[in-house]
């Protein structure tokens, strides 16, 4: 659709200023909703961050005290710990050995080492062992000095003095409770392959005030926490553990080895307090995820405190925006359809006046000066259209006016015209002239003297003729030399008149000769080329005024170039040149033509053939200067060279004045030259 109308323009003003508030409305809708929707969903994550933590806090906490009930039972524990604490030595000393020897034993063999343990208390250990189900590794009860007393299954040693959970339950007055992190497999005490938790828990006397031994349950760390993994938020939503150093515990997700932390995420989420945020990399592969975190505060682990991470995927997490927009959206484009409707008829009411007044005008400016105008608005367009009505009238009266005088200033301008050009014609002529005079006259002075020492050279040779016996052939070679010679001397003396500005002397001269003797010259090239040359020169052809040297140089010049457009044809070049006579201005006149079979001169560059150092050869094969001089060669002699299209090729014409004779002309009446070369 076209806007460079007023009708368009009103329709497209219209719809934008009704479009703009919509956009501003979706725009400020979608930051917004898009702000209020993050609050919302960063307080939901939070929230169930915060529960996943207290589950995770109650979950441990009533393991730790159902194995305060196991430690407080009297008779099946406390009974055998206080049997075991008795059988050491009041001495500290001797009380070290005894430990010594009953670890002996225990590492010796199975039956050396019953003794050593209570089996009453390991089968009640087992049995609850099994009533606790999958999740519980194993159970141990150790005395006052860290020895075993009874197990539920087989541990990695005897001796738990050293143990960081007994140091610690043995540190305090009675009420210290040890919560392991995770414990790596084969690292617990029990010698399972599966990640663990230990929980390790005082033994009371009666009195409840002593510590006389412990109890340690160790429990399989991903049963235990199944829990996390059964959090889901909508369809794609879920929770995960981590500990402070920002490694997985427990993940429904990926596998623990496939998670990527970023560290701009960890930063975030290893927090002391319970939070939300935007994270450009959530570790899943989604970027610009809301997130939320909570940390698991109550367990006080020794170290590495637990932290829960909440993520839903941004693709559900901002869908209610988007359909939100989307339904936005539908509304603006039945907004926009409206105000284009809108926008149609409105500009329709206003462009039709200015649509007939654009009619009107145009005829006025096509020369139609009583087209009406029937507008009948009642306000300024009703007004313009008279006005255009009075121009037109105006325009029609002087429209006549001034075409009486432009016909007057076209006649003068056209007289003008011609003069200048003439003018300019004998300018460039001038130019070329004077551009040559001075290339000419430097050539000219350059090869006169290597030509006076040949010329020299040969008088000698010819006054040593008689006095020494030369070969006839080489008498006739030095005689065509001699010639040749001074016909460059004539040659380059009448390039230096030309160059001075002097008139060549003119006499009568046979233009056939002329051809035959540069034919001649011409066919010792042709014939290495293998191209043919012919010639076709009419019978009793009058004689022209001219200087025969400088006519040889045109027509050497022309055939030069006929043979080098024809040389790429090979045996199917053909040059031929040709005499007849004409009428010349009312005058006789001959005109002599060269013609090849080439690939002619383009109609483009035709007006330039004669300019000087205009060619075109390759670089290094051609000046530029051989028509140039011919054309003024042929000026000189009153006559005129033209360049013309032939039925192949190109063709060249020289035309010039006869010396005055009766010789009628007849069509058709031409000799042919017996001198062909091919």
């Amino acid at each position: 659709m076209r806007i460079r109308t007023i009708r368009n323009r009103i329709v497209w003003a219209i719809v934008l200023v009704g479009c703009i508030p919509l956009l501003i409305g979706l725009m400020l809708a979608y930051v917004s909703g898009m702000r209020s929707l993050r609050d919302v969903i960063g307080g939901n994550l939070q929230a169930v961050a915060v529960q996943a933590a207290d589950r995770v806090t109650m979950l441990v906490q009533s393991e730790v005290q159902a194995v305060r009930l196991l430690g407080s039972t009297p008779l099946r524990v406390r009974q055998p710990v206080e049997s075991a604490n008795r059988s050491y030595p009041t001495q500290q000393q001797q009380v070290s050995i005894v430990i010594k020897e009953r670890n002996e034993r225990w590492q010796g063999s199975a039956a050396g080492g019953k003794p050593v343990l209570d089996s009453e208390l390991s089968r009640f250990l087992l049995e609850t062992k099994v009533r606790g189900g999958d999740k519980v590794i194993g159970l141990l009860v150790v005395d006052q000095h860290g020895a075993l007393v009874a197990t539920s299954s087989d541990t990695d040693h005897f001796y738990f003095g050293e143990e960081p959970w007994w140091k610690v339950i043995m540190t305090g007055n009675g009420d210290q409770v040890y919560v392991s992190g995770l414990v790596a497999a084969h690292e617990g005490s029990f010698r399972t392959s599966e990640e663990t938790i230990d929980i390790a828990v005082p033994i009371l006397d009666e009195r409840q005030r002593l510590v006389i031994g412990a109890v340690k349950a160790s429990y399989r760390f991903d049963t235990l926490f199944a829990m996390i993994k059964e959090i889901r938020i909508g369809q794609t939503g879920h929770a995960m553990l981590f500990d402070d150093a920002g490694n997985p515990l427990v993940c429904p997700i990926l596998p623990r080895q496939a998670h990527r932390i970023p560290g701009q995420l960890m930063a975030m989420i290893v927090s002391s307090e319970p939070g939300w945020g935007i994270a450009e990399d959530d570790g899943h592969g989604a970027v610009d995820t809301v997130v939320g975190f909570a940390p698991v505060s109550q367990l006080r682990l020794p170290d590495n405190p637990w932290h829960v991470f909440v993520r839903q995927l941004p693709a559900e997490s901002y869908a209610p925006i988007r359909d939100q927009l989307r339904n936005l959206a539908l509304i603006g484009l039945v907004m926009l359809g409206l105000l284009w409707a809108i926008g149609q008829y409105v500009a329709a009411r206003i462009a039709r006046p200015i649509q007939l007044l654009q009619a009107g005008v145009e005829a006025i400016s096509k020369g139609t000066y009583d087209l009406p105008l029937h507008i009948q608005t009642g306000d300024e367009f009703e007004e313009l259209a008279a006005a255009v009505h009075r121009m037109a009238d105006r325009l029609q009266a002087s429209r006549a006016e001034l075409e009486g005088l432009n016909r007057g200033l076209a006649r003068r301008v056209e007289e003008k015209t011609q003069e200048i050009t003439r003018h300019m014609q004998s300018l460039e002529l001038a130019q070329r002239l004077a551009t040559l005079g001075k290339v000419a006259s430097g050539i000219a002075h350059e090869v006169n003297n290597p030509l006076g020492i040949i010329l020299n050279r040969i008088e000698c040779m010819e006054a040593d003729e008689a006095w020494s016996r030369i070969p006839t052939e080489v008498r006739r070679d030095l005689l065509a030399v001699k010639t040749q010679a001074e016909r460059i001397s004539r040659v380059t003396k009448g390039i230096l008149a030309f160059s001075r500005g002097s008139v060549s002397t003119l006499k009568p001269v046979d233009l056939n000769c002329v051809v035959h003797s540069c034919v001649a010259i011409a066919g010792e090239r042709v014939s290495a080329l293998s191209v043919g040359l012919q010639s076709k020169l009419a019978p009793l052809l009058p004689a022209v005024m001219g200087d025969r040297d400088r006519l040889e140089t045109v027509i050497l010049n022309l055939l030069n170039n006929a043979i080098d457009a024809v040389s790429s044809l090979g045996r199917d070049g053909l040059v031929t040149v040709q005499t007849r006579p004409m009428q010349m201005d009312g005058r006789f006149g001959v005109e002599l033509t060269v013609s090849d079979n080439g690939p002619g001169i383009a109609s483009d560059i035709k007006a330039r053939v004669f300019d000087p150092f205009f060619s075109t050869k390759p670089a290094g094969q051609g000046t530029g200067l051989g028509l140039f001089l011919a054309y003024g060669i042929v000026t000189d002699h009153r006559g005129r060279i033209e360049v013309k299209s032939g039925e192949t090729g190109a063709l060249f014409s020289v035309a010039l004045p006869a010396v005055g004779c009766d010789v009628s002309i007849k069509e058709g009446e031409i000799w042919e030259s017996q001198g062909k070369f091919s």
